[in-house]
């Protein structure tokens, strides 16, 4: 956690996009011809949109890729192949839609989930932490998707105190660097340069709705 206050942006988004990233490793480099978790994959048809742009991000995945996805395929189009009532075309492409969509939900989602919830525990427990509380201090602060999820599950006032001290200073140098972007975006002041506040209107897409990628 301390390594991923010293990096950029929400630690919490670093935190899961590299839990992620192993978890789709430990899926194709062990599971693609696990007989229980192709047919969890088969059910779910596939990842969601998100977490399926995960998968060429990895070497030596290409093959699991192509397997994974050819059952896939074969399953829709047996569904599609089976033999239909004579009705409405309404009513058969409704009857065909739900028994060709997903009968499950993407199991990626349903894993980043519970370490989404894990990794929020334990960031929370280590706000008890002074080293670890100026790391933090430090960082860029949590984006406020997870800044909402830790003040859903925090119990103790400590940490609670600490949790929004943080992220509320972390709110208000933000808003104080686009303001000076948006001040001299104006063009009575075109001729000061841009500090640190230059990047500000990306930054804070960042800080506002998680990082790119992120759930």
């Amino acid at each position: 956690m301390v390594e991923a206050c010293h990096e950029s942006g929400c630690p919490m988004c670093r935190l899961m996009f590299g839990a992620m990233h192993s978890y789709m490793d430990s899926v194709m480099n062990e599971y693609v011809i696990d007989v229980p978790a192709r047919a969890e994959m088969r059910d779910a048809r596939g990842y969601c949109r998100r977490h399926a742009w995960y998968l060429p991000e990895g070497r030596g995945r290409v093959l699991g890729i192509a397997i994974i996805h050819d059952d896939i395929a074969k399953n829709v189009i047996r569904t599609i192949d089976a033999k239909n009532p004579k009705r409405a075309a309404r009513r058969k492409a409704q009857d065909l839609l739900k028994r060709a969509s997903a009968s499950a939900e993407c199991p990626a989602c349903i894993y980043e989930r519970t370490m989404e919830e894990v990794t929020t525990r334990a960031f929370l427990k280590y706000l008890h932490d002074d080293d670890f509380v100026a790391a933090l201090t430090a960082s860029a602060g949590l984006c406020l998707n997870h800044f909402y999820g830790a003040l859903d599950m925090v119990r103790d006032i400590i940490a609670f105190e600490r949790l929004v001290e943080i992220e509320r200073a972390t709110l208000a140098e933000l808003q104080g660097e686009l303001a000076e972007f948006i001040r001299k975006s104006d063009y009575r002041f075109r001729g000061e340069t841009f500090g640190k506040e230059g990047d500000s209107w990306l930054r804070a897409i960042a800080q506002v709705s998680g990082e790119k990628g992120a759930r």
